[in-house]
């Protein structure tokens, strides 16, 4: 029932969009007025191809590369929306006839409103195309520095989080994400959910993940689009590969820290089994460091992780389209970025090295963090 509220609400907001786009933008753009049966038609086609769009996220009834080129579609809104508020603004403020004091002629406020919409058609197909480039590529790494004094030594982890393996980033993605992480020459990788997004038997370049290289080995808990997915059968062959722990409500203990896994906060709701906190919170020593891996963030507010060190989670993409990280923190509680829970708790939400639904980030880059722990 979530699921059908989620995507009436979705289709709802892009209907919306398209025509406040149309009616108080590309409308009343000056040089595209000759062409209004055109600018109807543009947005009836581009609302239709979201359609297919997003029905398509569920029912999988399309060809990997119609899909990846339908992705695009909930792009163009996105940014021609912005542009549009802009447009809105930017006439209100500078061009409105009904102001009785004219700073400027009439026809050089012409000349101006031509320079200004210009600007905002030319600006707005720009920012299509970085906002795509931007979902698409390889995520830069980020670093993050961090003292802990319960540390002996030295711990670097390279934490990646909602890859979304599937239609839209496949196999050359996941290559260039490897081997740039294997650049790093980190003690350990983690991966903190939401690493596949379609039935698992369509990602035939699986064992690739048995690639990454570190001291300690890769390390990974069930985000909620695993659920989505087939649960069952993308966890049994994970479990096939090499150098790649699955960690369900269970925990590790090295020498000189210890690392815990949850499920994810949607199993339940799934029909799935819960997660059990007190059976991670067996694995704390207080005497070592303490990591925790959980996929929302938001885990933290719902459950009592006192023992825990450094938390670690994902989901959020930092919002992946701003403003839309607004609903984010009120969703979860947090977007992105290192947070203090306490006086010696710290969580890290990754913005995620994928992206999900529209191929847009924007004012959201995705990332590979890369936490060096300084110890004692």
């Amino acid at each position: 029932m979530r699921v059908v509220i989620f995507f009436g609400l979705l289709i709802l907001f892009f209907a919306l969009a398209n025509f406040y786009i149309y009616k108080r933008f590309l409308k009343r753009i000056d040089f595209l007025k000759p062409y209004k049966k055109f600018l109807i038609f543009f947005m009836l086609f581009i609302f239709c191809m979201q359609m297919f769009f997003f029905i398509s996220m569920r029912e999988d009834f399309l060809s990997e590369k119609i899909y990846y080129i339908l992705a695009v579609f909930p792009t163009i809104t996105c940014f021609l929306l912005m542009f549009a508020v802009i447009f809105e603004l930017g006439t209100w403020a500078f061009f409105n006839e009904k102001t009785k004091k004219q700073v400027f002629s009439t026809q050089r406020r012409k000349f101006l409103k031509l320079i200004f919409d210009s600007w905002l058609i030319i600006l707005s197909i720009s920012m299509i195309f970085k906002g795509f480039a931007n979902a698409v590529s390889v995520p830069k790494v980020k670093e993050i520095d961090l003292k802990i004094d319960k540390l002996k030594e030295d711990l670097n982890i390279v934490l990646i989080s909602d890859v979304h393996l599937g239609k839209n980033l496949r196999e050359e993605f996941l290559k260039a994400l490897i081997e740039k992480i294997n650049a790093l020459n980190a003690d350990m990788v983690i991966i903190a959910g939401d690493l596949i997004d379609t039935d698992i038997n369509k990602i035939h370049y699986l064992e690739l993940l048995q690639n990454f290289k570190s001291k300690y080995g890769t390390f990974y808990v069930y985000g909620n689009h695993e659920y989505y997915n087939g649960m069952e059968e993308i966890s049994a062959k994970l479990k096939k590969l090499q150098n790649f722990k699955i960690l369900e409500d269970e925990g590790i203990k090295f020498d000189n820290f210890t690392l815990s896994g949850t499920l994810d906060l949607s199993a339940e709701r799934l029909g799935y089994k819960a997660s059990d906190i007190n059976k991670v919170k067996q694995h704390i020593n207080n005497e070592k460091f303490n990591i925790l891996i959980t996929h929302q963030p938001k885990y933290v507010k719902t459950y009592d992780v006192t023992g825990f060190d450094l938390i670690l989670s994902g989901h959020t993409h930092a919002g992946q389209i701003f403003p839309f990280s607004l609903l984010v923190f009120l969703e979860q509680g947090f977007v992105y970025g290192l947070y203090e829970l306490g006086k010696n708790a710290l969580l890290y939400v990754s913005s995620g090295a994928g992206f999900w639904g529209p191929a847009v980030r924007f004012l959201a880059p995705s990332e590979i963090a890369f936490l060096k722990l300084k110890g004692e």
